[in-house]
């Protein structure tokens, strides 16, 4: 096993393009958008069509139907 330091002076040593490469790809992807705790998959935004709740967004699976799972969608705190 080695520790941070040693990770990031071995990190260093390699050519620059190589760090770009690794730095990309360590940088690459969606964090904004939360996986299904079920599935692991992207959720995507739905909105409520019918019922209490018409017109209030949630996350729902994107593999929706196979995949029924939902998340409540945090409410932004307003400065």
């Amino acid at each position: 096993m080695i520790n941070g330091t040693q990770l990031l002076s071995m990190i260093l040593e390699l050519p620059t393009d190589a760090q770009q490469r690794l730095l990309s790809m360590a940088t690459s992807g969606d964090y904004k958008t939360p996986s299904c705790p079920s599935c692991g998959e992207k959720m995507v935004v739905r909105t409520t069509k019918k019922g209490t709740q018409t017109g209030k967004q949630f996350w729902g699976c994107s593999h929706y139907p196979r995949c029924r799972q939902t998340m409540k969608i945090a409410q932004q705190v307003s400065r």
